[in-house]
């Protein structure tokens, strides 16, 4: 029963942080910033807050305290997030925040092969439907758009952007996972600070030149909650929480998404679209909850 609650803990939190997660490219486009800018503020403000965090837990000395044997994975981890970051930033641009992000989720499914090919997860039937149906969802919220796709050479190139980003996250999750020893809040710190070193040397500073209080609270909400909440939630849930049920938690990122971009930019969700998103919150719902795909009993690798 302990397990089974800190399982649900573990799955609540990962759904809420993923649903924040998918307010991500209203701070982006709003801030007004060149990518560069955004992803370097993104990391220094939420660097500034873990570092917070981790310092009133009393855990500041930890973040020296990395192993020499964890370092390529944290540092391939880092890497990978803070690319990630930068391509699907561009791709929300040279797109949309919400067809961006659609494409975005193709990672789960790299992350839920991935975990069945090299990590050896079981994956039960009903898991495979839930997955199954989420993708057709996917597919539902896609077609529309194709005609953009086909169209608009920038558009081709925010797909791919969109398509890369998805790979990066892919890694970063895996690699993230297989860290031993180091705290998730100290990873995360460390990653943000990977993104400082990285991305310092493209500073835009001609884009900073007048910039308001608008500009500067965007970035900062960047950090403080897209950095420094959504990723104590994220990273503490993941090594508690299967693999297949981070790849349904994911799908709440677009609905998130699609969402603020209705609301702020007033570009509508068609029919179809609404349709697709139905079915991914229904398939993240029966992956997180137990539930059997259509009929029948949930098999024993499911009730784990």
């Amino acid at each position: 029963m302990e397990s089974k609650a800190e399982l649900a803990r573990a799955t609540t939190m990962l759904s809420v942080g993923m649903a924040l997660s998918g307010t991500v490219g209203l701070f982006s486009v709003m801030s007004g910033q060149p990518t560069f800018n955004v992803v370097l503020f993104r990391c220094l403000f939420g660097a500034l807050v873990l570092i917070g965090w981790v310092s009133l837990r009393g855990q500041w000395r930890s973040l020296f305290g990395i192993g020499y044997g964890a370092l390529p994975l944290v540092l391939l981890s880092g890497l990978c997030l803070v690319l990630n970051w930068l391509a699907l930033f561009e791709a929300f641009h040279r797109t949309s925040i919400g067809f961006a992000t659609i494409i975005y989720h193709l990672q789960p499914f790299w992350i839920v092969f991935a975990g069945s090919l090299f990590l050896g997860e079981p994956l039960s039937r009903h898991r495979i439907g839930w997955i199954c149906l989420a993708f057709g969802g996917l597919t539902l919220t896609i077609l529309p758009r194709l005609g953009d796709i086909q169209s608009d050479q920038n558009w081709l190139i925010g797909v791919g952007l969109a398509l890369a980003a998805s790979l990066f996250y892919a890694v970063a999750t895996l690699t993230t996972r297989a860290v031993k020893g180091v705290k998730p809040e100290i990873l995360s710190t460390a990653h943000c600070l990977i993104g400082c070193l990285a991305f310092l040397p493209f500073l835009n500073m001609g884009a900073l030149q007048g910039s308001g209080v608008g500009t500067w609270g965007w970035l900062i909400g960047l950090g403080v909650i897209h950095t420094g909440f959504v990723y104590v939630l994220l990273y503490s849930a993941y090594p508690k929480v299967p693999i297949a049920g981070i790849a349904a938690a994911a799908f709440l990122n677009p609905a998130a998404a699609l969402l603020s971009d209705f609301v702020v930019f007033g570009r509508s969700i068609t029919m179809m679209q609404g349709v697709g998103l139905g079915l991914i919150l229904l398939a993240g719902l029966g992956v997180n909850l137990g539930w059997p795909f259509l009929f029948g009993k949930r098999s024993a690798s499911q009730e784990s």
